[in-house]
């Protein structure tokens, strides 16, 4: 990442660093931080939360692989100010440090419709309402008076929504106050669903994390 900057006249501070050694880039207050990850790692959504602790004054660009798009919106969500697809990085990485710097937030324009907050249909709402209680679909589908193939289509249509890939995760994003999405996917007065805490919290992120100042 530091040489893809480099080449367009943006040269690093602090140059590369592991995410357990931030506080160094905290102490050299940078205007942007890149973060280079793997979005299909929740880690690596707690790395941004916690990048935006330790330098709270720094805009944070994620750089990472994301073929369906949908994890673009996860990493706004949580607070990055851009998103570069990895793929993409030599020719838009620049450009998008220099958007943040400038107060924007910048993501590519296929993700446009991805970073949007997704919508549900009522019995969607319902199915995940009794999912992040941790129900099965079997237990779903005799609570609400349907068969279970219907209830697994449900699922299976609001995790693609959602961007993510398991039942466990689907609760994370949607407990998740940073995404705003409880009081949009699920039921009325169903918020805070029983049995699961108000809020999920992720792992710390682990070492292999890289970012750039």
């Amino acid at each position: 990442m530091s040489s893809i900057l480099a080449v367009d006249g943006l040269q690093p501070n602090a140059g590369v660093v592991e995410i357990r050694r931030v506080h160094v880039l905290a102490q050299a207050t940078p205007e942007v931080i890149v973060l280079a990850c793997d979005l299909g790692r929740p880690q690596s959504l707690s790395a941004v939360r916690w990048l935006q602790c330790s330098a709270p004054d720094a805009q944070v660009v994620v750089v990472a692989r994301d073929p369906s798009g949908a994890l673009a919106r996860q990493a706004l969500n949580v607070g990055a100010a851009a998103f570069v697809a990895e793929q993409d990085a030599d020719t838009t990485l620049a450009a998008a440090v220099r958007a943040v710097a400038a107060g924007l937030v910048c993501a590519p324009r296929v993700n446009r419709r991805l970073v949007a907050k997704p919508t549900f249909s009522h019995r969607e709402k319902q199915v995940l309402g009794l999912l992040v209680t941790g129900l099965t679909n079997r237990q779903i589908a005799a609570r609400l008076y349907l068969a279970e193939s219907t209830v697994k289509t449900h699922v299976t249509s609001a995790l693609r929504k959602l961007g993510v890939r398991s039942r466990q995760d689907a609760a994370a994003v949607l407990l998740d106050p940073a995404e705003g999405l409880l009081a949009t996917a699920l039921p009325a007065g169903d918020a805070a669903a029983p049995g699961l805490p108000a809020t999920v919290r992720l792992a710390a992120p682990p070492p292999p994390t890289g970012a750039t100042a």
